[in-house]
């Protein structure tokens, strides 16, 4: 079951406002999405199973995935610079590596083509995530609590694990278009360099909580690797 969040409305407003809008059969709207809908009185149908297929709907889905990937490409951009603007007033070493981290996905941005790859970065693993896992996904290293937040570096966390959760998401987004668009640059090299960025952040994240000395993931024996 697809789920259908306030962003993904938001972006599909911000594009072409609309006075209905309906939930496909099969897809469910979150409670902020609702309460979008509701905020601007638009009124919600839903497909049923017998819906009758709607042909202009068909010709039109793949060029709206499109046009919200794209839109969410650019909120992750954003989520970026503004993560990486944040940290330089905590972490300067910090900062510069999710700037680093920025400019690969600036590349996805800009048409998914080549030009520089996860290979060209500094990242190589830690004691979690081995060198040959980098482009899988890897998971959470663990999970990010309020306990985290009264760390000293809690702020810190909470701005890389707001910033992975974002990337999961956008993923997501990926193969969701990969469905019914055609891409320039096969969806699974995308999804790998997305995992590549996410275990970075994890390792990221890791290290901010015991200044890299122990692994979350592994045996807390372990001693993580630095980035």
């Amino acid at each position: 079951m697809k789920f259908i969040t306030e962003i993904e409305l938001r972006n599909m407003y911000r594009i072409k406002p609309f006075t209905s809008y309906m939930v496909e059969h099969g897809s469910r709207l979150t409670p902020e999405a609702r309460q979008f809908l509701t905020d601007r009185q638009i009124a919600v149908t839903f497909e049923t199973e017998q819906s009758p297929p709607n042909p202009e709907r068909q010709e039109e889905k793949p060029d709206l995935q499109r046009r919200k990937l794209r839109c969410q490409m650019q909120s992750m951009s954003a989520l970026f610079l503004l993560t990486g603007q944040e940290l330089l007033e905590r972490d300067v070493l910090l900062a510069q590596k999710v700037l680093e981290l920025s400019r690969l996905f600036l590349t996805l941005q800009k048409g998914e083509r080549g030009g520089r790859s996860a290979a060209g970065l500094s990242f190589r693993g830690c004691t979690g995530i081995s060198a040959d896992a980098l482009s899988e996904d890897a998971g959470d290293c663990f999970e990010v609590t309020e306990f985290h937040m009264q760390l000293e570096k809690g702020r810190e966390i909470a701005l890389l694990h707001r910033l992975r959760s974002a990337l999961r998401e956008f993923g997501i987004a990926v193969l969701e278009a990969a469905e019914c668009c055609p891409q320039k640059k096969p969806e699974e090299d995308i999804i790998s360099e997305i995992n590549y960025m996410i275990n970075a952040l994890s390792s990221l994240i890791c290290q901010s909580t015991e200044g890299g000395r122990t692994c979350q993931r592994q045996n807390p024996l372990h001693t993580a690797t630095n980035w």
